[in-house]
């Protein structure tokens, strides 16, 4: 590991920030020395593909603590039961399939390790007043009870003096930014501090212009495209050389814990409005200890899988090594077989068994291992109903409806958490043992190792050196002509690569008369089917891929999941997330 450069935005010298003093824009410290982001991190730095039963239990977990006094909900026998039996957390499926729960994977032993974590996520949340959902590489924390009323009315009060419209930023980053070759920017040295606030820009004579900085894709060189690595041009593709976003400084203002003063000015934020300045600071003080628990660092996240599995079916063989029972094929392969062939008995009684077999009933898809064929009957068919007196009298029709049967019957089992390591062995980080399938494997499985929990500290971390702040305040006022928001199509990170943000907190200070709003969560995944036992037609349900092309090929897919949502609620500084996860 290289050592780092040497940083210095103190204004006691020249700067020396990416961009800057000869520091390539693109130069970040090496991830073993720095907070991560979601942006094109080295593939090591990728967390796993979650199972789809853990990726529900996320969101059984999410939507329980956003039920009143969930904390002591926990606790009690009756409401766990009264809850589990209502499927309280099963969504309207005419919403956004991201909060949806699916129940049927919440098994009794799944259900008792989401108690036994809600029960610590309670326990935690009365000392803290903020709970992490979502939590796997990273999480996102509700922060419910750290705002007080009155922060609330100071910051009603201090944003209502500025401009209004029905869909705008009241406090705009990308409006007057650094542009590189036109901005002044004191590169030697200086300060514009918050006092004297008569003039906030610097001063010509002692200012110089923002060079222009190389973008990181020329420096690939004219290469062919072999020789570069994909994801080292995405990444390039992640910087500016044109502009980028301007922080404020913060310090913390007491020798220990987290109150903090603005020592710079809010990009497009007067510092005359001290009122807006002074609860901006509170809102930043009360962000440090959620951000603590979700900021990742390294190559590890913040949580080991719940559920770390290989395999999929209980079955005694591989599910692909399976066929329709051997009784019910009236055709031997490869040789063609009439009625006739049949003594006309013998025909009907093995109708009859096919008869009972049809009248079985189907599997969930969900827990199917084969796909339907092309020529399948259509799946709102019932089989038996299907069959027509002529196709009784065709082997090869009993023979394709049969094969139709078994693959509506034929079924694989999603694994469960306390399998291979209990909910304790989890908090303790002793999960390399991962759930194998009852078959034999003869391919290579990847390095297992144990969780190293760690925790974060802003406050101690930077208490001499402080933060940077981007902050954006953002109004939507719906009337009877626009009664409608969209919100964003797309899943985002904050800013480029060139602002290195790490950690979000986003605070709705007002809302009314809106039905409820909701942020998805997204991350990257890493997902490697070598590593699994060859049984791709039930891997892709298991972890929520397009089909895979065929064993131990890759889904042909981003390497994206979807965890979940949060609610949007007015008072709550809800929703602070590391920007290793997308939002939208």
């Amino acid at each position: 590991m290289n050592p780092p450069l040497h940083f210095d935005n103190s204004g006691s010298g020249p700067l020396r920030v990416p961009g800057f003093d000869g520091i390539p824009l693109e130069y970040e410290f090496e991830i073993g020395q720095r907070f991560t982001h979601g942006a094109w991190e080295d593939s090591e730095r990728q967390p796993f593909r979650l199972t789809a039963p853990e990726v529900h239990m996320l969101r059984l977990m999410e939507r329980i603590t956003d039920i009143e006094d969930w904390d002591q909900g926990v606790f009690d026998k009756h409401t766990l039961a009264k809850w589990r039996s209502q499927g309280a957390f099963c969504a309207d499926h005419s919403s956004d399939m991201d909060q949806d729960v699916d129940m049927d994977l919440i098994t009794t032993k799944t259900w008792l390790w989401c108690v036994a974590e809600l029960q610590d996520k309670a326990r935690a949340f009365r000392d803290t007043g903020h709970v992490v959902v979502l939590d796997s590489d990273s999480g996102v924390c509700k922060a419910d009870r750290v705002v007080t009323g009155s922060l609330v009315r100071q910051l009603l009060d201090a944003f209502s003096q500025l401009p209004n419209c029905s869909t705008h930023d009241l406090v705009d980053p990308s409006l007057h930014m650094l542009i590189y070759g036109r901005t002044t920017v004191l590169s030697h040295g200086g300060q514009v501090t918050l006092e004297g606030t008569s003039n906030l820009y610097p001063p010509s004579d002692r200012g110089q212009t923002a060079p222009v900085p190389d973008h990181p894709l020329t420096k690939l060189g004219p290469f062919p495209q072999v020789f570069h690595h994909s994801s080292d041009e995405e990444k390039c593709r992640q910087f500016s050389s044109c502009y980028q976003w301007l922080p404020c400084d913060v310090e913390f203002a007491e020798s220990s814990g987290t109150a903090v003063r603005i020592t710079s000015y809010i990009n497009n934020l007067h510092p005359n409005n001290t009122r807006a300045y002074a609860s901006i600071e509170k809102l930043i003080s009360l962000a440090i200890a959620p951000w603590n628990d979700v900021l990742v660092k390294g190559f590890q996240g913040r949580r080991p899988r719940r559920i770390y599995t290989y395999g999929v079916s209980n079955s005694e063989v591989p599910p692909w090594a399976e066929y329709p029972p051997k009784d019910l094929l009236p055709v031997v392969p490869y040789q063609k077989i009439t009625p006739s062939d049949w003594a006309s008995e013998d025909w009907e009684c093995h109708c009859d068994k096919v008869k009972d077999y049809l009248r079985l009933p189907d599997v969930d898809p969900k827990y199917r291992v084969f796909p339907p064929k092309p020529d399948d009957p259509p799946e709102t068919q019932d089989l038996l109903g299907y069959m027509t007196p002529e196709m009784w009298e065709s082997p090869q029709s009993v023979e394709r409806i049969v094969r139709a049967k078994w693959r509506r019957l034929h079924r694989f089992s999603y694994p469960e958490p306390g399998i291979s390591y209990t909910y304790e062995d989890w908090k303790a980080g002793k999960t390399a043992k991962p759930i194998f399938g009852p078959w034999e494997w003869e391919g290579e499985y990847e390095m297992t190792y144990d969780h190293e929990y760690y925790s974060v500290s802003l406050e101690d971390e930077f208490r001499q050196q402080g933060l940077q702040v981007i902050v954006r305040a953002f109004s939507i006022d719906l009337t009877t002509n626009e009664p409608h928001y969209p919100g964003d199509q797309d899943f985002h990170l904050d800013g480029m690569l060139n602002e290195h943000i790490v950690a979000t907190a986003q605070f709705c200070y007002s809302s009314e008369n809106i039905t409820e709003s909701r942020i998805s969560y997204q991350q990257n995944d890493d997902l490697n089917l070598q590593s699994h036992q060859p049984d791709p037609l039930c891997i892709y349900k298991l972890y929520g891929t397009p089909p895979c092309p065929a064993v131990g090929e890759e889904p042909k897919a981003p390497n994206l999941q979807t965890l979940g949502s949060v609610a949007v609620t007015s008072g709550d500084a809800k929703d602070i997330f590391a920007n290793a996860a997308t939002a939208k």
